[in-house]
């Protein structure tokens, strides 16, 4: 049955039912653990059993669905590395910490002067984790020698690569001298 999709409706209908089935998978994980504990974050799913259980039916009986489905039209799973999303996440986090600082809450009010050499060194600290943690989700492979560029000035500009050379633009014509 691999032939009732062209290549374009088989990508389409991958990452569809691939979505529906993490949004599956997350659901069926905040079913079996209802409460999460962060630091500043708590997470509590309130549903009572008789409504958690029917979740859980109809999760198991959606993610069959899917599997049915996939196997009939002839979907084949995608082995993703979740490195790309982390560091992507992290990077997310990075920009915010540096919007947090004293500085940037002028926005907010007026910024008790106390509150520069409290808040921003440990804004700046985690600034800098975060930089190092999404280093080590760096492909290739985090090494000994890319730590040395871990600690390394980040307002350095960034050597350019030689694979992208600079292109005259499309509407000039370069004229042999």
């Amino acid at each position: 049955m691999n032939d009732l999709l062209n290549p374009d409706q088989r990508r389409s209908v991958t990452i569809v039912l691939r979505m529906f089935e993490e949004n599956l998978r997350q659901a069926e994980a905040w079913l079996q653990d209802a409460e999460v504990n962060g630091i500043l974050y708590q997470r509590k799913l309130n549903l009572s059993p008789a409504r958690r259980q029917a979740a859980q039916q109809r999760v198991a009986a959606a993610l069959e669905q899917v599997a049915a489905l996939a196997q009939e039209i002839g979907l084949e799973p995608e082995v993703e590395d979740p490195a790309g999303l982390i560091r992507g996440e992290l990077s997310v986090s990075w920009a915010n910490l540096i919007e947090s600082q004293s500085s940037k809450l002028k926005r907010f009010g007026d910024v008790n002067p106390g509150l520069e050499s409290v808040l921003d060194p440990a804004i700046q600290h985690l600034a800098q984790a975060t930089l190092e943690l999404a280093a080590l989700f760096e492909n290739p492979p985090f090494t000994a020698a890319a730590s040395d560029n871990v600690h390394a000035d980040r307002k350095s500009p960034r050597p350019r690569n030689p694979r992208f050379k600079r292109q005259p633009h499309r509407g000039s014509r370069s004229r042999p001298g």
